[in-house]
């Protein structure tokens, strides 16, 4: 039965190889190029050792094929992108796990006129390994957006954003639903030309099937624009206030909190980009965690068409309260792909990841390898 889906599965595959060499033509463009529709498509082939993030270790072959359609529409006011498409991927061994994932965006932006901002709405269908649980999970995830930004002054600007999430699991044997609902103000201030200083409060509240909620207050200063002499970006820093409710809930919590991302264009050719996160999360196992997150990838372009990255992550995660038993888990991970564009509508990529996790909790202790090859085509 693998071997039969496997064969179907890389028959399609070739098939729409011919279709991704399709020269340009394959665009729609109508009103005079203010409304475009774009095709996309793409095949992986890959190997994960530990399909299920765990100490058992379990290793599989997949097989992917991906198909989705964007469309763009640059005209008025309101610009829109919006995209659809679905992502089958079949599994050599566990079988069981193969799925048929569907995703839809649609993003309204207003970048004219004395207010701008956006607003982001989508939905996915999702199978992944989840590290708090240490298993696989199918889950919908739905999310809305919506960020705006208004000059006050000369020099004083306030951006705002209203945030709604809602991730329901498949099995809630184990796993709980999470819903989120998030508000946040921040004041900007022109310090000069090309430096912004900013601060803002912002507000989220997790709520999960278990009848647990918890609420977070997060107050941060920061800069965004250039910040240093070739250092560009967003860093902000502050203290944030976690408020549990709920079965399994020993106290309240705060820490200090941060969040940015820096980028620096080395040369022409190698750039470097920086990201740290400091926030408390809720898990799928309805735990409330005080994680601390970083990162570093650096891009060196070998040339116009062919391309060398890799990324380095460092990620603490401390489980709170009676339900997070003491758990404390670091991992970190790192990853290098190689891509070749050959005409500008077809691609390819080599990935490989490795990821190892050290837990207090045993089953949580566990290594992970991956290499994947992607061919992708957009026209």
């Amino acid at each position: 039965m693998g071997f039969t889906r496997s064969f179907r599965l890389c028959l399609a595959a070739l098939l729409s190889a011919a279709v991704l060499c399709r020269p340009a033509r394959g665009l729609v463009s109508l009103e005079d190029g203010r409304d475009q529709i774009f095709v996309n498509s793409s095949l992986t082939i890959g190997y994960d050792s530990n399909l299920f993030a765990n100490a058992a270790g379990a290793g599989d072959t997949s097989y992917s094929l991906s198909f989705g359609a964007d469309y763009v529409r640059r005209a008025g006011w309101i610009g829109l992108n919006a995209s659809v498409g679905v992502n089958a991927t079949r599994y050599g061994k566990f079988t069981r796990e193969d799925f048929e994932n569907p995703t839809f965006t649609a993003a309204f932006s207003k970048q004219s006129g004395r207010t701008t901002g956006s607003l982001t709405l989508s939905a996915a269908r999702e199978s992944r390994a989840d590290v708090a649980a240490n298993l696989r999970d199918e889950s919908w995830f739905y999310q809305a957006d919506l960020n705006f930004k208004y000059p006050v002054i000369e020099r004083y600007s306030i951006a705002g954003n209203l945030g709604y999430s809602y991730r329901n699991f498949a099995d809630n044997t184990v796993l709980v639903d999470l819903k989120s609902y998030s508000a946040g103000v921040d004041l900007f201030y022109v310090y000069t030309a090309n430096r912004d200083l900013l601060a803002g409060y912002h507000f989220r509240e997790e709520d999960t099937s278990r009848d647990s909620k918890s609420y977070e207050h997060n107050f941060t200063a920061g800069m965004t624009g250039k910040l240093f002499s070739r250092l560009n970006g967003t860093l902000r820093a502050g203290y944030m206030y976690l408020v549990p409710q709920g079965a399994g809930v020993e106290k309240n919590a705060g820490s200090w909190t941060a969040n940015g991302s820096v980028s620096w264009n080395f040369s022409k050719r190698i750039s470097f980009t920086g990201q740290v996160s400091k926030d408390f999360t809720t898990t799928s196992t309805n735990d409330n965690v005080d994680s601390l997150s970083s990162s570093l990838r650096a891009q060196f372009a070998y040339s116009s068409k062919t391309q060398l990255g890799s990324s380095l992550t460092w990620t603490d995660s401390n489980f709170l309260g009676i339900s997070g038993a003491g758990r404390h888990d670091n991992s970190w991970s790192w990853d290098a792909t190689l891509s070749h564009s050959f005409n500008g509508h077809l691609n390819a990529a080599l990935t490989y990841g490795y990821f190892q996790n050290w837990s207090t909790l045993a089953f949580s202790d566990f290594v992970r390898n991956n290499v994947t090859f992607s061919l992708t085509s957009r026209f």
